[in-house]
């Protein structure tokens, strides 16, 4: 099967799965409320009863909101929030702390403390750490729901999907303990200590763009990683399911074999889906630029707009289970037939 076919059968598996995608929204949306709704409390009951109350509505001042943000330096969730929620910062806010792995680090450390060393660190753990680990824990449903669902022969019930979550739920989270494992690794192990040597490796050049290439060859690195590591790991998924695994080592070894005996392949797929993803986030940023965030019902239709989009990106992710789960079907199917032949 070529690297179109499996993305056809996925892209019209997706479209009958319209109420699962719809689900895995609802579920990105609940986690996110948890998050705008004691910010959003905080900001009523800042602005209630001053002159900013109507003021606000016509647009974010940045002045006002630092001055917000200092008043509550305390409140971790405030100290993370960014007001040009308004304009790009879903893309390019957090784009420093997704390159560190400051997240990953955070929720490696708790986990190798609890395993290993069985303590809880719960320094180590800011509020949009926990939101960030429960959203893996949801990820990791929806992962076993999607691949289990796609890898039958037949479209499945909404029952079906829950239950193919279930299923595959602890065999998949075992597997994300290993992405975890070897992120940290990676980052503290690697890009920390690159991070580190730019400053002494660049400091008796005369150009200011000597350092300014070594930190974006360093993010160009880290994104081809990233995106290696999650190309690997939704194989050893693939394979979990479609080959009845259990045990997520062998099943991690067995995606790493799978995505290099199939590189052109696999990579390419990987490739498309991305594309297709970037598509998206473009068509957001232009279509967001068309119009100001000023009055209520132009911060509702942004707000409209930001789902639509999310909602893509997860019919995106939704799509990328499916093509990849038909790519490694036929590749083993392929090789199966050309065993049994004398």
């Amino acid at each position: 099967m070529s690297i179109l076919q499996a993305f056809r059968i996925g892209f019209r598996q997706t479209w009958q799965a319209k109420r699962m995608v719809f689900f895995a929204w609802i579920v990105n949306l609940v986690l996110a409320l948890t998050v705008a709704l004691p910010i959003v409390n905080l900001l009523d009951e800042y602005i209630a009863g001053t002159v900013y109350e109507e003021k606000l509505l016509d647009g974010l001042d940045s002045n006002w909101f630092d001055t917000f943000r200092a008043d509550h330096r305390e409140h971790s969730l405030v100290r993370s929030f960014d007001y040009t929620i308004t304009g790009y910062a879903p893309f390019f806010a957090h784009y420093e702390m997704f390159l560190s792995g400051a997240v990953l680090k955070a929720i490696g450390n708790f986990l190798v403390d609890l395993v290993f060393r069985w303590r809880i660190a719960v320094e180590s753990l800011g509020p949009l750490t926990i939101l960030t680990f429960v959203y893996l824990l949801a990820s990791t449903f929806l992962a076993g729901s999607f691949i289990g669902s796609f890898a039958k022969p037949y479209q499945v019930t909404f029952q079906e999907f829950l239950m193919e979550g279930a299923k595959y739920f602890g065999k998949f989270f075992r597997i994300s303990l290993v992405f975890l494992i070897i992120g940290l690794v990676f980052f503290e192990g690697i890009v920390d200590w690159w991070t580190g040597s730019i400053p002494s490796m660049t400091q008796d050049s005369p150009s200011e763009w000597t350092p300014f290439v070594h930190y974006m060859t360093r993010n160009a690195v880290v994104l081809i990683v990233l995106g290696v590591l999650t190309l690997w790991f939704d194989y050893a998924k693939i394979r979990t399911v479609v080959d009845d695994r259990f045990s997520a080592v062998f099943a991690t070894w067995a995606g790493l074999r799978f995505v290099f005996s199939n590189f052109g392949a696999t990579a390419g797929l990987f490739l498309l889906l991305v594309g297709i993803g970037l598509g998206f986030m473009v068509l957001y940023a232009l279509l967001q630029s068309t119009f100001s965030v000023s009055g209520y019902w132009s911060m509702v239709l942004l707000f409209f707009l930001q789902q639509l989009y999310i909602a893509a990106r997860l019919a995106v992710r939704a799509m990328a289970y499916a093509s990849q789960t038909q790519l490694y079907q036929s590749r083993i199917n392929r090789e199966h037939r050309a065993e049994s032949v004398p």
